[in-house]
This record gives C-alpha cells, structure tokens and sequence, in this order.
C-alpha cells in the first residue's frame, strides 16, 4: 500500500499513473543482507495477469533496477516491460488499473530505492530510436531551416551528432546531457544556455486514455528543468524538431568543446547521478555544495564527486538509502551554511 508522501511523489516526478489498480508483488518486513546489499522478500503476484501475453515487447518480473539506473543502485521492479511500439503502450494502459507506471528511458538522474519499485515499469529506451531524415525549407527571409522527428528513446549525445550531419544547428550545446529525448523533454532538459524546448514544434505522446495525440509547442507549458502538458501526462514517444541551418565546422567544433568540457569536469568513470541539484536562481548548485567543505564526502560508497560537487558517485557497493541519506545532508549542511535550499533535480522513484 503506497503512502501518501510517496503518491505525491509519483505524481511529482515521472510520468506515473495511479488511477487503477491490478495487486502485483507486495513487501513483506523480511531482508536479509547478500554481499552487503539488503534484500527484502516478497510475495508473488496474485492477480491474473493474463493481459501480459498481448505485449508485443518483452516482460521481466523483480528486475533489479541497478540494472538500468547510471547510478547502479535501486531494488527489483514487479515487472519490467520494454515496450516494442504504440501497441504496446496502448494495451498497458487498457489493462493498467490502479498499478503505479514509471517510464524509464536512459535512467540517468534517477534514484530507485533498494526495495525497488512496486509496480510496472515501462522502458522506452530498446526502441523508439527513430529519426527521419529532416525536411528542408527556406522561410521568406531566405533562412533555410528543418524539421525532424525524432523517438524518444534516441539518446541525446547520439542526436546532436546526428543532426551535425545536416548542418542543423539549435541543440548542439546538449550534447553532454546524457539521458535521451523523451526524458529531455520532460525534464526540459538544458545547458549552456540552452533548453530543450527552444527547439521542439510540437510532441507526439499516448495519454492516458490510450490515445495518440499531437501536441503543440503553444499548448505546453516550459519551466525550468520541467515541462507541464495539458490535461495531466502521458507518455512521450516522438517530438518534431525545427532547426536552423549552420556552419559544420562551427557546429562540430562546439560540439568538441562541449564534450572535452565534459570529460574534464564530470565523474564519467564512475556510476553517477547526474545533476543532482537544480542550480538556484542566480547561482550553481556545484559552487554552494563545494563552498560548504562538502566535496568528496561520502556516506557508504556514495560520495559527492571531487570533479563536480553537484554530482553524486557510486565508489562501489553503494546503496539508494546512502545516496538518499547524502543528498539530505548535502541540503541540511547547504541550507545551514547559506540559506539557501537545494531542490533535487534526480528523480526520486520506489518504495521507500
């Protein structure tokens, strides 16, 4: 049985659903530790479950998490479906009940509990990866621009390269984000400047009545690192670009820059957050974490990164609670030393 913290929660962050209910494996109070992880016992499933047999895509019950999460950690999901088309999502949603839905894509700035996820969660990254070729045009002016569209499982590293091929310049300064474009446009993804939604026409989602509907980039709200559809949620599975046509060589060499910035100042070696904090108005959220003495602690194996003090590392056999227990010292100590309170940017997700 969800609490009430964790039903806002879902609603909060990820795209969840919570309306039906169909009784999918429950927690039980017994753990017991394996090669330092905890472990809790569950019952099986009791429901028929008979409508799992129309997914065209694949289907795992109690997949860990750690599996499919940058930060390597996060308990076991009820089931883990990896949809294969629309049709998929599509016939979830018709057999969904009050079952709590995630959507994963990259699963980067994502914190899964070690209890896992009680529930379905639905991957989008095996496929959606679709790009058609873009559709040029010039405008009165004589600028020459294009549209693309684009899945959302595509990563977004693999885009912007993509998209250098065509000369087509608007996104290039993403290309260090390392989640895919659907998560990007939830999140309204950006940096150096740049968002995400500078460049989307319109989003092509299934919403919750199982229906494919377009939307347009008027009838979206952007805010930072958030985007907010109309009439509730759904689920992202392609969005049209418009661009502008640039210099290769300008857009390449940016690109570079970008990346090799990246390399330097980032713990890409390690399992990692992402952002965990959203950079307060007027200030970077790194800068306030490293001002307070606070770069290189650790809780367990999970320590903030010595590179960049806004991200958080997994050193080894990290656990989600040490993560979590890090990132409430980090806004206790942040907030004591400067006043200011740090709003998480990492999605906080399972049964906690």
């Amino acid at each position: 049985m969800l609490n009430e913290s964790w039903k806002i929660r879902l609603i909060r962050y990820a795209h969840l659903n919570q309306r039906h209910s169909v009784h999918l494996a429950t927690q039980t109070g017994s753990s017991r530790v394996v090669l330092g992880r905890t472990l809790y016992k569950r019952t099986v499933m009791s429901a028929s479950m008979k409508w799992l047999d129309k997914i065209r895509g694949e289907v795992r019950q109690n997949e860990p998490m750690s599996k499919h999460t940058s930060l390597r950690v996060g308990g076991p999901a009820d089931l883990f479906i990896i949809a294969k088309d629309i049709e998929d999502i599509k016939t979830i949603y018709q057999h969904l009940g009050e079952t709590p839905l995630f959507i994963l894509g990259e699963g980067t700035n994502l914190l899964v509990s070690d209890r896992g996820f009680r529930g379905i969660v639905l991957a989008l990254k095996e496929n959606f990866k679709s790009i058609q070729t873009p559709l040029f045009w010039r405008t009165a002016e004589g600028e020459e621009k294009a549209v693309v569209q684009v899945g959302a499982g595509v990563k977004m590293s693999y885009l912007v390269k993509y998209l250098a091929r065509y000369s087509l310049t608007g996104v290039e300064d993403l290309v260090g984000i390392p989640g895919s474009l659907g998560g990007a446009v939830i999140m309204n993804a950006g940096a150096e400047g740049t968002e995400i939604c500078q460049a989307i026409r319109t989003v092509t989602r299934v919403n919750f009545q199982g229906e494919v509907e377009v939307i347009k980039k008027k009838d979206l709200i952007f805010r930072y690192r958030k985007t907010l559809f109309p009439d509730g949620g759904g689920i992202v599975v392609s969005v049209e670009l418009e661009l502008k046509k640039a210099d290769a060589i300008e857009i390449q060499n940016k690109i570079d820059r970008h990346l090799s910035r990246r390399r330097n100042t980032q713990p890409l070696s390690l399992p990692n957050s992402g952002s965990v904090f959203k950079n307060p108005e007027g200030d970077k959220a790194g800068r306030l974490i490293e001002a307070a003495g606070l770069k290189g602690f650790a809780i367990g194996d999970a320590g903030i990164s010595i590179k960049h003090a806004n991200f958080i590392v997994n050193k080894g056999e990290a656990q989600a609670a040490d993560v979590l227990d890090l990132i409430r010292h980090i806004q206790k100590v942040v907030r004591e030393k400067t006043g200011v309170s740090l709003e998480t940017e990492v999605v906080i997700a399972g049964d906690w």
